[in-house]
């Protein structure tokens, strides 16, 4: 009677701390390529287009609730020549089924910066949008992913010379990445 008391005791310890270790804080760095979309309009005429490539490494922290939803916060540094870029945010992620390989959908709303080393440019504003990838649990701790984010943005600024007006408009981000995650 004492060991199968026990061992009901062992087994339901057991079920609690496999269903705990679904849920949990997980940190990660990712890295990638982002492409920022140009527009440049002047009140002299002038106008062009292009984007601005560049590598960037992302560091994030979050939490998984359970295996399919996490939520977390991120912050990316955004190599462009001549300047400083940054993206900070937030994101959901659904990720689906229940299987070593889960591809996720998921949202993202943030904040980003253009500044150039100069300090002529300011390039700031919201960027929300939304990313997807797949997700390769490696063991309980490690998990490694890949994926593309898409963001809107209102990232623009205005500079006044010898009185011609130029405005810079940064539409839309769009990033590859390539990381990992370590689940505490």
């Amino acid at each position: 009677m004492k060991k199968s008391l026990v061992l009901a005791g062992l087994l339901a310890i057991g079920s609690t701390a496999a269903m705990a270790a679904d849920d949990g804080v997980y940190v990660g760095i990712d890295i990638g390529n982002t492409a920022m979309d140009y527009d440049i309009s002047a009140s002299n005429g002038y106008s062009e287009s292009g984007d601005d490539n560049g590598g960037s490494q992302t560091l994030k922290i979050g939490y998984y609730f359970d295996k399919q939803n996490r939520a977390g916060a991120f912050y990316q540094h955004v190599n462009v020549d001549n300047g400083k870029a940054y993206i900070t945010g937030i994101g959901y992620d659904y990720l689906i089924g229940e299987n070593d390989f889960r591809p996720f959908v998921g949202a993202i709303l943030g904040y980003g910066r253009l500044k150039d080393d100069d300090g002529i440019t300011d390039i700031t504003g919201a960027l929300y949008g939304a990313q997807v990838g797949l997700n390769y649990t490696i063991n309980e701790n490690f998990s490694a992913e890949a994926g593309y984010r898409f963001m809107k943005s209102n990232m623009e600024d205005t500079i006044v010379d010898s009185g011609v007006s130029v405005t810079i408009d940064l539409d839309p981000v769009t990033n590859w990445f390539f990381g990992v995650n370590y689940k505490f």
